[in-house]
């Protein structure tokens, strides 16, 4: 398993033998750790973790790991991962941000029985996605950037309306502002 992710920077060669070795042993409890290393495997590397996944599981959902965690949610006990994996887990979400990596450690110290193969590092590092914090405000026909077909969240309050773009929200997922006299914030 440390094979698969140990650091950022390893030989791909070790990871293609721990995929081998998991697919020769028929290792199931290494399904739940090579789905959470494939986001940081090279594209070929990638392949052959799926192959092996599909070769374990029976199963081809390709690289669509929401519907690899829907599939494997209600077969945990079938595909439970190894028993270092938390501490492993701990240690892959550390190289990516230690914050995370501590928040793990504690949990893991602390006893937590939380269910460890359902926290996925969103693709984010903390505070990686900055606020929309009081943007300008243009009137309708000064929002030369807005196509006709744009979706935007529409807000009225206290008289007073604004449109926020989806194209603009995807970017922040949180804006904060003051409308109608009232501060709001929208997230998405």
């Amino acid at each position: 398993m440390f094979l698969l992710l140990s650091e950022f920077i390893h030989p791909e060669e070790s990871s293609l033998a721990a995929l081998e070795r998991a697919r020769a042993e028929r290792d199931v409890s290494q399904v739940h750790v090579i789905l959470e290393a494939l986001p940081f495997f090279t594209r070929d590397l990638a392949m052959a973790g799926i192959e092996a996944v599909g070769h374990l599981t029976g199963q081809d959902f390709g690289f669509d790991l929401r519907r690899w965690r829907e599939w494997l949610g209600p077969r945990h006990e079938e595909y439970a991962p190894p028993s270092d994996y938390a501490r492993w887990k701990a240690n892959m979400l550390s190289l990516i941000d230690p914050e995370l990596g501590d928040l793990m450690k504690q949990a893991i110290d602390g006893g937590s029985r939380a269910n460890l193969t359902e926290i996925v590092w969103g693709g984010v590092r903390t505070d990686g996605i900055p606020p929309l914090e009081f943007p300008p405000h243009a009137r309708p026909e000064g929002a030369l950037y807005l196509l006709p077909d744009d979706r935007v969240f529409g807000v009225s309050i206290n008289g007073e309306h604004r449109a926020y773009p989806l194209r603009v929200m995807n970017a922040h997922e949180l804006a904060n502002d003051v409308l109608g006299g009232e501060p709001i914030s929208l997230v998405y």
